[in-house]
């Protein structure tokens, strides 16, 4: 199982260079089509409140720099479209209706 994780800046994707839930599910899109949306999970990971303090946190467990090189990222306080626990799945589900996903294809989740 491979969980999608959407704390800034591991969002980031070259054709969404933004924090959004368009770059989020980039990464579930660029993981399902090898693997199969069979070992996909969301793991959004997002809280209430201190989501800069988060951001701090994955930039520096994750070697951010070294995967993205010295190339500036926006710093930003939340992922758009998965700003908090509320919002999150609700959202992601719509954005999988909207790209075509099939209710038998989602029962898994």
């Amino acid at each position: 199982m491979i969980g999608i994780e959407a704390a800034p800046p591991t969002t980031l994707t070259q054709k969404h260079p933004e924090h959004s839930i368009e770059s989020f599910m980039e990464h579930f899109e660029y993981i399902a089509n090898p693997v199969g949306i069979d070992h996909i999970a969301f793991g959004p990971d997002t809280m209430y409140g201190d989501h800069v303090g988060l951001h701090h946190v994955f930039a520096g467990e994750l070697s951010i720099t070294a995967i993205l090189g010295k190339k500036e990222f926006k710093q930003v306080e939340y992922v758009k479209g998965i700003e908090n626990p509320t919002e999150e799945f609700p959202n992601i589900v719509r954005w999988l209706v909207r790209h075509g996903y099939q209710m038998q294809m989602l029962a898994n989740y």
